[in-house]
């Protein structure tokens, strides 16, 4: 966890001056009615305002009124305006002669809140009310409080003047010698008596009144709404503990069981301190004392005022809903952790201490200001928290955390990672027991696998891949320790599982687009390691949520089995896990054909639930599907699927198939479609028999079981085998649905295959003979594999290479078995070229072309 160093402001604020003289109020007279009045000025309203009392001038124009909607009378140059000029000039004078300054401050308000108790105040020019602003009654429903500016007032946008503890806005007085605007969204409480305009910018608020002795009032999209004069009156309750935690128990509460009305108290050595497990509980306000606590493992806890904990607030499960319409306070002194929060209160909320959450933070209707206080969204292996933002948003900066789970490595491994946040740099991913080690000479390095001490955080870009470098392992870099990290952009990190990370910045939302990502000339260009952006997991089912231009539809994640080892995960079409998880790092490629491309997410794929199951195969549930997994005797797994959907060719295809991407778990599955190896192979609509080359390799020689995971949605009659050409085996994978092998060998190239065929014909001819036979890599560099399936008979076949002149270069004789089979070449040596593969059998002759690269 960061650490930050916080300023105190040492000042009399927080102490309640107290008016010697006992001062009264000003007299409003019939001013008091009025939400807003100019005694000498024009009104003027733009958009759907509300008034909730009285509106007038004594001498100006008036317009606006409607859109604006008054809930009130208008007073335009009548008696009651002229009565009401008087009044305000008259409560003016009252102010500047009868209530002197006690207390001279710099400010109102600040980041963090700076909190008032009752009595006289002053700023002796001029300012800016910033951030927010606590007028605290101290529990006393008749608290006065007397602001005074010499100068011009600006509220500054999202600002608040928020009370607590019995202050009552119909108690707070400002006097302000200048023009005095609300800006964007700020809230102000309290009568204003101006010695010039009033203006209230979109979304201001007041409650209270805004009374002008000269100058105009402008209005757009603003609310003011007259105070009640006497405070409501909230009844309390205190937790006495009488022998059991059980909230619901009227006998443990000294004036029963809380509800939305009534305050809650749980007040130091009240032990057994309460506990919530089920159930809708509810309370005006919640006090935790000093050494107090609160448990909550289910069930819901409603607030219409504030949560002020001194003590200890813990939670496994449940709910903290801040449902009030009046600014909401949380946190306080002491140690606040909740399992999940919804702020549905237009009003939002702001921390008065730190914060933590474990599950989601529910932004449904109202905003959390963190108030320069720690907001920490948690991480372990129960979940990691997640923000909703459907209306609301985060000011302030957040710190999340990444928790990585240690089922497949439990050591160091490369994660990928990407930030959540704006505004941090690679240094921000330290832990207590991780050092980044950022050795840039490993980027220019000849041999940068020597490159000591060997960097820990590695960049990804394309461009490092070149005919000279041409692998996929190339494009890593080492970015500097201060360099920030890109929005929807992915990191390697080699990190022990036993370390979390957390990043510090400004939670991002909204809509995030990566332009020109670029795809070089040779065949691993175009890859792009790109990363979740948001403090929540990504759902790449929500197609809504995701723009792409001239990328394909794949998205890869890769998993640490070791150290240096892995492998990855693909997703596409519907096939594979679509949810990325928070802070998680995925490659994705630019399409075959273009230069460049664009990455675009929106709020739509974001997940807004803590637990959600996508719908499997949602853009085409009933295309069949074929799903396989490799595995030995750990838990460690690969797997493949195949499937087939109108639109897909026997080609690779960006909106159908996924690569298989380069892993170093020694266990790997994919299907052959031409040169390329897939991990999702999509097909055309099955018609005709089919045959798929699978590339099966293991880290070591032993026994390995390749299982069906999924098989769904074939035609009745429809065939489809697992074909093992060594031992002859042919697996009817729809009643044995795993097959268990042993070999001697790691690498198995085309021992395996599948093949697709009806019991009746699917077509009005069977697939011609040389169609079965299969040929890869092609081109070749340096060795090739034939596939040669069963219908070429019994007896062995004699495979010969020939040369463009008709020439022998190669040959040999294949022994066949009732699943076919494999035969590889080697033509080290061979000059590049055009080469023939003849194969006769008994049952007829084929061939075949081979290129030689």
């Amino acid at each position: 966890m960061k650490t930050r160093i916080q300023f105190l402001v040492a000042s009399a604020l927080l102490a309640s001056p107290l008016l010697g003289l006992g001062q009264a109020p000003p007299p409003l007279g019939v001013a008091a009615s009025f939400a807003m009045f100019t005694a000498v000025g024009a009104i003027d309203n733009n958009g759907p305002s509300i008034i909730n009392g009285d509106i007038g001038t004594n001498a100006g124009a008036f317009n606006g009124f409607p859109p604006g909607v008054i809930n009130g009378s208008i007073h335009v140059a009548d008696t009651r305006s002229t009565q009401a000029a008087t009044a305000v000039q008259t409560a003016y004078g009252y102010y500047s002669t009868n209530i002197p300054c006690v207390t001279p401050v710099a400010v109102y308000g600040g980041t963090p809140a700076v909190t008032m108790g009752p009595g006289s105040y002053c700023v002796g020019g001029a300012t800016t009310l910033a951030g927010t602003l606590i007028l605290d009654g101290g529990g006393d429903p008749n608290a006065l409080f007397y602001l005074k500016v010499a100068g011009a007032l600006t509220t500054a946008q999202n600002s608040q003047v928020l009370t607590q503890n019995g202050a009552n806005p119909a108690n707070v007085y400002w006097q302000i010698g200048g023009l005095t605007t609300l800006g964007q969204n700020s809230v102000m409480r309290g009568t204003m008596l101006v010695d010039g305009g009033i203006i209230l910018i979109t979304g201001a608020t007041i409650i209270g009144r805004g009374l002008s002795r000269a100058g105009a009032i402008t209005l757009t999209s603003a609310t003011a709404t007259v105070p009640g004069l006497v405070a409501p009156t909230v009844n309390a309750t205190t937790w006495l503990g009488n022998g059991t935690m059980d909230w619901f128990n009227s006998s443990n509460w000294s004036n029963g069981v809380p509800t939305s009305a009534v305050n809650a108290l749980v007040p130091t050595n009240t032990a057994p301190y309460p506990s919530l497990t089920g159930g809708s509980a509810a309370a005006n306000g919640l006090t935790i004392g000093a050494g107090a606590s609160l448990m909550q493992s289910g069930g819901s806890l409603d607030l219409q005022a504030g949560l002020n904990n001194s003590g200890t607030v813990s939670a496994t499960a449940g709910q903290l809903n801040l449902s009030g319409t009046s600014g909401q306070l949380i946190g306080g002194s002491g140690s606040t952790q909740l399992w999940s929060v919804n702020i549905s209160n237009p009003a939002g909320a702001i921390q008065t201490g730190p914060l933590g959450i474990h599950g989601a933070l529910m932004l449904a209707g109202g905003n959390l200001n963190t108030n320069n206080q720690t907001l920490t969204l948690l991480s372990d292996a129960t979940g990691t928290a997640l923000v909703a933002n459907t209306g609301g948003v985060v000011n302030g900066a957040a710190t999340m955390q990444r928790y990585i789970a240690p089922a497949f490595n439990g050591g160091a491994g490369y994660r990928h990672y990407s930030a959540p946040v704006s505004n941090t740099t690679f240094a921000d991913l330290a832990t207590p027991g991780f050092v980044p080690v950022f050795n840039q000479a490993y980027n220019n390095s000849p041999t940068p696998a020597q490159t000591a001490p060997f960097p820990n955080v590695f960049d990804y870009s394309q461009a490092r891949i070149t005919a000279a470098a041409p692998s996929f392992e190339q494009g890593y870099f080492v970015p500097a320790a201060n360099d920030p990290m890109a929005l929807l952009a992915g990191y390697s990190v080699n990190i022990s599982a036993s370390q979390k990370v957390d990043l510090r910045g400004t939670l991002n939302n909204g809509p995030i687009t990566r332009n020109a990502l670029a795809r070089g000339p040779q065949p691993q260009s175009g890859w792009h390691l790109l990363g979740n952006p948001y403090p929540s997991p990504l759902d790449f089912s929500e197609t809504t949520g995701v723009t792409r231009t001239n990328m394909d539809d794949a998205i890869y994640v890769y998993q640490s089995t070791g150290q240096y080892t892995g492998q990855y995960r693909s997703y596409i079409n519907g096939i594979g896990n679509p949810v990325i998880s928070a802070m998680q790092g995925f490659f994705t490629r630019v399409s075959s054909g273009q230069t460049s491309g664009s990455f675009g997410l929106n709020n739509n794929a974001r997940a807004t639930e803590l637990s959600f199951q996508p719908a499997f195969n949602r853009s085409a549930a009933l295309r069949p599907l074929l799903q396989l997994t490799l595995q030995g005797s750990t838990q460690q797994a690969d797997e493949t699927a195949v499937y087939f959907e109108s639109g897909a060719t026997p080609a690779f295809d960006g909106r159908f198939d996924a690569y298989k991407l380069p892993g170093t778990a020694g266990l790997r599955l994919g299907s052959l479609a031409g040169n390329e190896e897939l991990s999702v192979n999509g097909l055309a609509p099955l018609t005709a028999t089919t045959n798929v080359v699978l590339n099966v390799a293991v880290p070591a020689a032993g026994t390995y079981t390749l299982s069906v995971a999924a098989l769904l949605n074939f035609a009745p009659g429809t065939q489809v085998l697992l074909l093992d050409t060594q031992t002859g085996a042919r697996v009817d994978l729809s009643q044995q649905p795993s097959y268990r092998f042993t070999t001697t060998s790691t690498a198995l190239p085309g021992r395996f295959s599948l093949r697709f065929a009806a019991a009746t014909p699917l077509a009005s001819q069977p697939a011609a003979l040389g169609d079965l036979v299969q040929l890869f890599p092609n081109p070749a560099h340096g060795r090739f594999t034939v596939l040669l399936p069963a219908e070429m008979g019994r007896t062995p076949v004699a495979a010969v290479v020939l040369n463009p002149l008709g020439q022998r270069v190669a040959a040999q004789t294949v022994a066949m078995n009732a699943a076919g089979a494999t035969a590889q070449f080697d033509l080290t040596g061979l000059a590049p070229g055009i080469y023939s593969l003849r194969l006769a059998s008994a049952n007829g002759q084929v061939v075949k072309r081979i290129v030689v690269e």
